[in-house]
């Protein structure tokens, strides 16, 4: 119970996807010298994560306050609002900051991922459509968030570590593959969590169209192909054993938790379960380097 009010803040105030990100993109940096460009590229991934996702909530807080449906995180979010402005500017003030500290070709490969990423928090205008958030397009958001994470986290820190040529390499290519169908696969997860408020919106998502057990069972196949993806990169030599075997465990402790989802989970177990998946896979991979 005491420990309620400072989670709330970590999680919900979207810290915790913050660091989940920075530990992604380490794990691509994995086994290189780091330089200083790559310690400012770790920092401006956690402050544009936390923008990102803070104009989603500042965004969707409209919707929020005239919303049928208010969960436990929905009421912290418009109680919070002045919370999540401010550190929506920080964010901003630090990720500009960060980015004349990075190399011009990822700026160059930045503009497209970046525009993206914006989309899916704030509204724009699409030929033929609405103003929207990409987001709210039908099966969009998962497909969105999938390749936007997997470029962020793989293809930004190679670019800065060796230049655009470098995302053509083979082993590149497996990385960004491996890295999005784990994304994808804990991804699922929350469009469960969201059912409610996505049918509130019209939003189609998988778990709308097919079901939470069917979405459950999806997302596991997912993290199958994720385990045989990682055997590819190791038995290429792209990766050792030491970290297949880590990866491997990391994508059976996310089975386990997907296991659990019910419609009687509270919202916490999503963002602070699911999203440490992310970290758990970073913290299980640096203990294998001590084996």
């Amino acid at each position: 119970m005491l420990l309620r009010k400072p989670i709330h803040y970590f999680v919900f105030g979207n810290f915790l996807i913050a660091f989940s990100a920075v530990a992604l993109t380490h794990l691509s940096q994995w086994g290189k010298k780091l330089t200083t460009g790559d310690l400012h590229l770790l920092v401006f991934v956690f402050f544009s994560t936390l923008l990102v996702y803070n104009l989603n909530l500042i965004e969707g807080m409209k919707g929020l306050k005239s919303s049928g449906f208010r969960s436990v995180r929905h009421n912290w979010i418009v109680k919070h609002e002045k919370f999540i402005w401010a550190f929506a500017v920080l964010s901003l003030i630090v990720s500009v900051a960060e980015l004349t500290a990075l190399k011009k070709d990822t700026l160059i490969f930045l503009l497209v991922p970046g525009f993206f990423a914006l989309g899916y928090a704030v509204p724009i205008k699409l030929p033929g459509m609405k103003t929207l958030r990409l987001r709210e397009l039908p099966f969009v958001k998962i497909v969105l968030v999938t390749w936007v994470w997997a470029t962020f986290t793989v293809g930004l820190p190679l670019v800065e570590q060796s230049g655009l040529a470098e995302l053509l390499q083979p082993k590149n290519f497996l990385l960004f593959f491996s890295r999005a169908v784990f994304i994808f696969a804990i991804t699922i997860p929350f469009d469960i969590r969201d059912m409610a408020y996505d049918r509130d919106k019209h939003i189609a998502t998988i778990p709308s169209r097919f079901g939470i057990e069917r979405s459950k069972y999806f997302s596991l196949v997912l993290l199958l192909v994720f385990v045989a993806s990682s055997f590819v990169r190791y038995s290429s030599g792209f990766c050792s054993m030491n970290e297949f075997f880590a990866l491997v465990i990391s994508a059976l402790l996310s089975a386990g938790l997907i296991m659990m989802i019910n419609r009687q989970l509270k919202e916490l177990f999503y963002s602070l379960g699911i999203e440490s998946t992310m970290i758990i896979q970073w913290t299980v991979v640096l203990l294998s380097t001590l084996l």
